[in-house]
Formats: structure tokens, sequence, C-alpha cells
């Protein structure tokens, strides 16, 4: 590969920042709340919150959709809202309350963010008594309706949403929001800039009846294209893959994800002299993306090539220790 790209391989792996302190994940701890609700039906729900302003704390509006009555817990303490500020279609909603008393966390900006940048959630996950923490990695960014989707590899489960995604300065860059079903699932965060809008244009409601359905709960058809090839990825139908992939390169040509999927196709559909050259494209437009090399690994174990074997091993542990390849 050309120098320029090494060089800019090199420079990301160099920029890669430390794990977060304990003081820090301390600190985060005491600005992310459980969030209780009282539904129709008489039963509870419950989801997780960041304050992330002075009296406001942002969760996930399909945790408070409908509800007959919200309050959020720390410490013991409980705090109930008196307005509302919601984006429905993007699921992020923002409870306004008075005299909260809990310190807001600092929201970051996602202008610069990478693939496979270190990023760690906070949420009561499971209903846990005390936040927890997921370390994980930014797998992809999908460009859907102005904002910066972010799918991860930092977990988590029911009880999760309206969680913190932040990145290793401790700054909110995400909320937690939805995730694949089964094994193996994707992990998918709105991006703060969205919370930075309703913070400074949203206006104040003071109900919680849920007038549409957030965009990924929409029928599959429908979806956003990321969403769409999940399906056949966890049923290994390449042939739809490939159909949904070209249909998503042919309406977003920039998507890194779109090329991806589509040059994943072509490998799993025997077209390996292709798929190949569809990665080494991906990987020089973007040194960052792991699955390229991943699979251009493959390509290389099919030929026998101990050389490119080497090579793109040595790339893939790189970007990411805990990827498993033989």
């Amino acid at each position: 590969m050309r120098q320029s790209f090494l060089i800019s391989l090199i420079f990301f792996i160099c920029s890669l920042s430390a794990e977060p302190s304990r003081e820090l994940l301390f600190k985060l701890n005491t600005s992310v709340v459980k969030v209780n609700v009282a539904t129709k039906s008489g039963g509870h729900g419950v989801g997780s919150g960041v304050v992330v302003a002075q009296d406001h704390i942002v969760t996930n509006c399909h945790v408070i959709a409908d509800a007959q009555g919200v309050h959020v817990t720390k410490y013991g303490h409980s705090f109930s809202p008196h307005a509302l500020l919601a984006d429905w279609e993007n699921d992020l909603c923002i409870l306004k309350f008075k005299y909260l008393q809990l310190d807001p966390v600092k929201l970051g900006n996602n202008t610069e963010l990478k693939y496979e940048q270190e990023v760690f959630g906070k949420s009561y996950g499971g209903n846990t008594i005390k936040a927890h923490t997921s370390f994980g990695r930014v797998k992809g960014i999908h460009n859907f309706a102005g904002n910066k989707i972010i799918q991860s590899s930092a977990w988590f489960a029911m009880g999760a949403s309206g969680g913190g995604l932040f990145n290793q300065k401790g700054e909110l860059i995400g909320v937690t929001t939805f995730k694949t079903a089964g094994n193996s699932a994707f992990y998918y965060s709105m991006p703060v800039e969205i919370i930075k809008k309703l913070l400074s244009e949203g206006k104040e409601i003071e109900v919680t009846t849920q007038p549409k359905l957030p965009f990924w709960d929409a029928p599959e058809n429908k979806q956003p294209y990321f969403m769409q090839v999940v399906g056949p990825l966890k049923k290994e139908n390449w042939k739809k893959l490939k159909t949904i992939s070209y249909a998503w390169h042919e309406s977003q040509p920039e998507s890194i994800e779109a090329h991806s999927n589509f040059a994943l196709a072509l490998f799993k559909l025997g077209d390996t002299a292709k798929s190949e050259e569809e990665f080494k494209k991906i990987a020089e437009k973007n040194p960052n993306f792991v699955q390229s090399f991943l699979y251009l690994y493959e390509i290389a174990k099919l030929r026998e090539n101990k050389q490119d074997i080497a090579k793109y091993k040595s790339i893939v542990f790189s970007l990411d220790e805990t990827i498993v390849i033989e």
C-alpha cells in the first residue's frame, strides 16, 4: 500500500486515547440516573437517563412514552419532572426539573468521530442497583436524516435505554437507544447533537403521549439501509444483502458501510476478485475501518499469500485487538 496510507494508519493508532481513569468513571456515575415510569396498565418500567444541563435529564422517548407517571431516582432520592422537550422521531426526550441538584456531564461532539475509536457506555441496563460501565469501540457511523447514528461494541441490556455513550475524555457523545435482537447484537446510540438542538430550540410540553414511533421502530422496508442489512447478515442471505447494499450504495455513495456490505456480499457469493477490489478501495478511503482489512486477510488466506496474511493480520490487531482470527 502507498506510504501515505501507512502513515495515516500509524497516526490513527498512536492517537488512540488511554482508558478513562477510575476517578472519571466514578464522577460520571453521579450524573447517570434511573428513570422509573408507571404504565397505563398499572405496571412499572425502568430506563436510564443522563443529566445534560442544570435541571435537565435526557432519556429515550420510548422509555417514557404514554406513561401515567415518571420520576428519576439517585442516591435514594426521587425527582419528578414538570415539563418535557421531545424529538419523538429520533427517540430523544429531555425531562425538566426544579432543584435537581445533580451535576451535568460535559457534552462532546461527533465532528471528529472515528471508526474503532474507544468509547464506553453508562446505564442501568438489567435494572442494576448502581450504574454500570461497558467498554467498546465505534463500529459504524451511519448518516441518517442529518445525524450521525453511532454503532458501537459497548453492549447494553434492557433498562439501558437513555444511558450515556462517552468518549475517553468522559464527554457525552450519544444516548444508548436501540439494539438488534439475539446474540451478537448491534448497539446503536443517538448523537449528542440532537440533545444540543433540543436544549436550544425545543418547546416545552407537559404530556408524554407518543404522537409517532421512532424511525428505528418502522416496518423493515421503511427502516434506514443500515438497519435493513442486519437481517440478511444474521441469516447469511448474501443475495439479499447484495441487493440491499447495492441500493444503499446508489442512495448514499459516500457511505463506507454501504460499500463494505456490498463487498462482503460479493465475497460470500464467490466473487473474490471484485470483493478484493472493493475492500481495497474502502481501505484507501478510510484506514480505520477494520472490516476491510479483516476480509482482505480472509482473501489472502484463500490465496495462501503469506506476506499479505501477515500484513493484514497485523493491521486488524492494531485496530482492534479483541477480534479473534485464525
